[in-house]
């Protein structure tokens, strides 16, 4: 493609100068007229290592299988997210970013001892009223080069547009403010050193999920869990219930979980995959909403 910047890696990078570019990045944003340029960043030949993989299945509380949890290439893929972000050509300021929506499509379950290649990528954005989105696109394919996994995880990064905004109200249907009705629910107990945990398997040490200190740094007034976390860990009690191995598990992160804090994980099978969400123990504080769609 025209004006791509391609940044191909024998092995995975490592993250410490990323972060330390995303630390020293003061400003960002996209002037009128500017979009955020293709970027591509790609490993050819990867290798899961086991004692990585059993760290993220324990804190994320996926079964041990001979698969990949459907969470992990994100895991695997977060060195290059961190490449893209903290290029020299991308516009915006890494460290305040939020991320709004992930949806992730797996074709077929992936082995653990398969060998992979990764492509991260990113370019373009659109105004929303809350400032600009953009898509990281995560595709992973097997030796033979068939796509077996791909995702993306829209990003937001507040600036002013010219895109008015509508009200923020959720709307209310259901039981717990809910469009679906839950059939299932299971209590979770999400513990003050989640994010810290979550790091040590995931590599993401985003300072807001590490400790209320860090987290008061950037307007929180205790630290929140990861989101990656709870998708995963939506992800681990979803999966024993599914009938397909091929899906789309898609989701949007509204509220914050606090840490530490107790959460309310409903869900409700349909024949075409699962609704579920996360809630506070009350019910009317909504963290996440998202489905399941068999393919």
């Amino acid at each position: 493609m025209a004006n791509e910047t391609r940044l191909e890696y024998e092995s995975l990078p490592a993250v410490a100068p990323s972060y330390l570019k995303a630390a020293t990045t003061l400003s960002g944003g996209l002037s009128k007229g500017e979009t955020i340029p293709d970027i591509v960043a790609e490993v050819p030949d990867l290798e899961v290592r086991a004692e990585e993989l059993a760290k993220y299945r324990k804190v994320c509380g996926f079964r041990h299988t001979p698969h990949l949890p459907v969470t992990y290439p994100h895991v695997l893929a977060f060195p290059l997210h961190m490449a893209v972000m903290t290029h020299k050509d991308f516009p915006l300021k890494l460290l305040g970013l939020i991320h709004v929506r992930n949806e992730i499509t797996q074709y077929r379950p992936i082995e653990a001892a398969e060998k992979l290649q990764l492509e991260v990528s990113v370019g373009g954005h659109t105004e929303v009223a809350k400032g600009v989105e953009f898509g990281l696109v995560t595709r992973v394919r097997d030796r033979a080069g068939d796509l077996v996994w791909e995702s993306t995880g829209t990003m937001l990064s507040r600036q002013k547009t010219s895109v008015s905004g509508g009200s923020s109200k959720p709307r209310k249907t259901q039981e717990e403010g809910l469009p679906f009705e839950p059939a299932e629910h299971s209590e979770w107990d999400v513990p003050a050193d989640i994010g810290r945990r979550y790091a040590g398997a995931a590599g993401d040490y985003n300072p807001i999920h590490l400790h209320s200190l860090s987290a008061k740094l950037f307007g929180f007034p205790r630290a929140i869990a990861t989101g990656m976390w709870t998708k995963a860990r939506a992800a681990a009690e979803l999966e024993p219930q599914l009938e397909q191995a091929a899906y789309t598990l898609s989701l949007g992160f509204k509220k914050p979980v606090f840490l530490p804090s107790k959460a309310r994980f409903a869900y409700s099978l349909t024949d075409s995959g699962a609704n579920f969400a996360l809630t506070n123990q009350k019910g009317d504080i909504l963290h996440l909403l998202g489905d399941v769609r068999y393919i």
